[in-house]
């Protein structure tokens, strides 16, 4: 247990990077799209703002988030979690991806932008707080992907199931070395309370929503398939 919470919220970046290095190592034909979703979840930092300090309120290098609500670990955590999104499931199952069709085709991410839109729509209108709006506009893109690709719907499920469960496990290994991270960063008036193993039931949420649609993006914006015959 370490008792220092400055670096707290740095630390807990390093243990995801660290999952994000095993993906990287362990799933060698998919470091393309381990790139692809660091690099794409990247900016999405930027949302940063619209968290603090309304759903927590963390400290960071240089005080940044504090000082001006956005981060260098904001930065370094969505990259890690996109990548590691991105390539979990199909590092379990093992298989190759193939084009659906052999010619050059143009890049689809209107589902993404789609997403983008309706969690705006929901922020503008404040219907619910931030996190809830994250959700419920994942849960659209789910929807979406599921309507447009229904072969994907296999690896979205084992995806989302996978990264879960990683995604639980690190947050337990960041509570393992700082026991009062919730109770220090979190606004409890923006948590529902529920917490499991000590993780706040939205940050779960949060994690089955983040990795239902960011398993599927590469597929559907480049156009591939899984190979396996009992995948597709």
């Amino acid at each position: 247990m370490l008792h220092n919470y400055h670096y707290a919220y740095f630390v807990g970046t390093v243990i995801f990077w660290i999952a994000w290095a095993a993906c990287f190592f362990a799933g060698k034909s998919y470091r393309r799209e381990i790139r692809w979703g660091t690099l794409l979840a990247c900016p999405t930092a930027l949302t940063s703002p619209l968290f603090v300090p309304s759903y927590w309120n963390p400290e960071s290098l240089f005080n940044l988030d504090h000082r001006i609500r956005i981060g260098i670990e904001d930065f370094l955590w969505a990259a890690a979690v996109g990548g590691i999104a991105a390539v979990i499931g199909e590092i379990l199952l093992e298989d190759n991806l193939a084009a659906v069709r052999s010619r050059r085709r143009p890049r689809h991410y209107w589902p993404l932008a789609v997403i983008g839109v309706v969690f705006a729509l929901l922020e503008h209108f404040h219907w619910r707080p931030v996190m809830d709006n994250v959700v419920i506009a994942a849960a659209v893109g789910v929807v979406l992907f599921a309507a447009l690709r229904p072969d994907l719907v296999p690896l979205m499920t084992l995806s989302t199931t996978s990264f879960l469960v990683l995604y639980l496990f690190l947050y337990i290994a960041v509570l393992y070395l700082y026991p009062n991270f919730v109770v220090n960063f979190y606004n409890r008036s923006a948590l529902s309370g529920i917490e499991i193993l000590g993780v706040p039931i939205e940050e779960l949420l949060f994690a089955a929503a983040f990795g239902s649609i960011w398993s599927v993006g590469y597929e559907y914006a480049y156009g591939y398939r899984l190979e396996s015959a009992g995948v597709i």
